[in-house]
């Protein structure tokens, strides 16, 4: 087997997050459209009723997928518990989840005003660092290559989009 094209283009968690639940509510996957569609197929009795498509593979890595993206890498949180409450829930979720697509194109413009790597920008929006440790470890060099008033306008910058 040979190798066309090597690595086009990389795609962020973001990007991976939207198009994944794009993919979920139009196979009717996900909970909310289940619902929907059972509301519909109670009103059309004798006609024709759309049903989800069934791929159970696809269906079982798309939805393990989301689940993986969902919850917040800088969160220590064990599973949750049934009787959870529903702020300790989104707490757990990770901040892109909370994103449109205007604040990541924000975010992005933002960072892009730093002399930051094209991979570098892809983890920090991937992690979204709180503190100069976690950026320190994604940043190479990020002492020589940036002032300490740069490097917090980057933690300001990403604190404002969590």
């Amino acid at each position: 087997m040979r190798v066309i094209q090597a690595r086009d283009a990389f795609i962020s968690d973001y990007e991976a997050y939207q198009f994944l639940s794009t993919l979920q509510k139009k196979n009717l996957w996900d909970d909310e459209s289940l619902k929907e569609l059972a509301k519909i197929n109670k009103t059309k009795k004798g006609k024709f009723q759309k049903r989800p498509y069934n791929h159970p593979v696809l269906q079982g890595i798309v939805n393990d997928t989301l689940s993986y993206l969902t919850i917040s890498k800088t969160v220590a949180a064990e599973e949750g518990e049934e009787g959870e409450s529903e702020e300790a829930k989104q707490e757990r979720r990770a901040p892109i989840t909370k994103m449109n697509d205007e604040s990541f194109t924000e975010l992005m413009n933002k960072l892009n005003q730093f002399d930051l790597y094209k991979i570098e920008k892809l983890q920090i929006v991937n992690q979204l660092p709180t503190n100069m440790v976690y950026l320190f470890a994604i940043v190479e060099e990020c002492d020589s290559r940036f002032s300490e008033d740069q490097i917090n306008e980057i933690l300001k910058i990403i604190s404002s989009y969590i």
